[in-house]
């Protein structure tokens, strides 16, 4: 199974501040750049490095296979382990050289077509607020979903850019202490609600997954397994779908308890 674009941003949006981030298609799967240089590649959602000997020390023990037939083994990331996620990919950066450019080919400039992407309208040095991603969403279960992570978690949301190409914009994340809760991607008309799940929460969900619309049955049975767990991308358009996505982030951390 091919890797998923929203997996592969996910990765990039894990690099941010560690230099320019972006990722490539290549041969139905992804290589992630940092700072031109390529450092990790993406099969099958499973996000790779080489077995360079700058990495030995920080990955003693990690599992080690080929990214696909014929290749040389790699060392097989943990994308929830952000702090080795990061190290690993510095550290490889600098001894991997940059790859030699070829001679671009000459072409016509593409004509724009329809509304202006997210990231053209709200760039990186111009952050949109809240309101501002609602008005684009224009879609009342982002703004209830604003509304319920408030009331149960008491949390604030974080508006983060994302440089990566497959998603690239502002994007909204919750977190509860160190622990992600979702992170939603902007859209127009509607957005999508990433939440990850580990090994322990899909056991808890698979038993009730009658109780959830064909369309997410079917969002989960496509999404690869990593390290035993699921990151599951809701595109949310209605209540239904809304529902769902708080009984995945319940799934992940209980309420915070009212003061009486």
């Amino acid at each position: 199974m091919a890797s998923s674009p929203d997996f592969v941003n996910y990765i990039c949006e894990q690099l941010e501040g560690l230099g320019a981030v972006r990722s490539r298609k290549m041969f139905g799967e992804y290589m992630v750049y940092l700072n031109d240089k390529p450092v990790v590649i993406i099969c099958d959602d499973r996000p790779m490095v080489k077995m360079l000997p700058c990495l030995e020390e920080l990955l003693r023990g990690r599992p080690t296979e080929p990214p696909y037939e014929g290749a040389k083994d790699h060392y097989l990331l943990d994308p929830d382990d952000w702090d080795t996620l990061r190290e690993a990919v510095r550290l490889a950066e600098e001894v991997t050289p940059l790859p030699k450019k070829k001679a671009p080919k000459k072409k016509e400039p593409a004509q724009a077509e329809g509304p202006l992407p997210w990231d053209v309208v709200w760039p990186q040095q111009m952050k949109p607020a809240l309101s501002d991603i609602g008005a684009w969403v224009s879609n009342p279960a982002f703004e209830e979903l604003l509304a319920w992570m408030g009331e149960t978690y008491g949390v604030e949301p974080s508006i983060e850019f994302s440089k990566c190409s497959l998603d690239k914009g502002w994007n909204v994340k919750y977190k509860k202490g160190s622990k992600s809760l979702c992170v939603l991607y902007v859209r127009s008309g509607a957005f999508a609600a990433m939440v990850t799940l580990g090994a322990k929460q899909l056991l808890e969900l698979e038993p009730l997954l009658e109780t959830f619309s064909d369309s997410f049955r079917r969002l989960y049975e496509k999404t690869s397994l990593f390290n035993g767990g699921k990151w599951l991308l809701v595109d949310v358009k209605g209540p239904e779908q809304l529902e769902e996505v708080q009984r995945l982030i319940l799934m992940k951390a209980k309420p915070v308890k009212k003061q009486a």
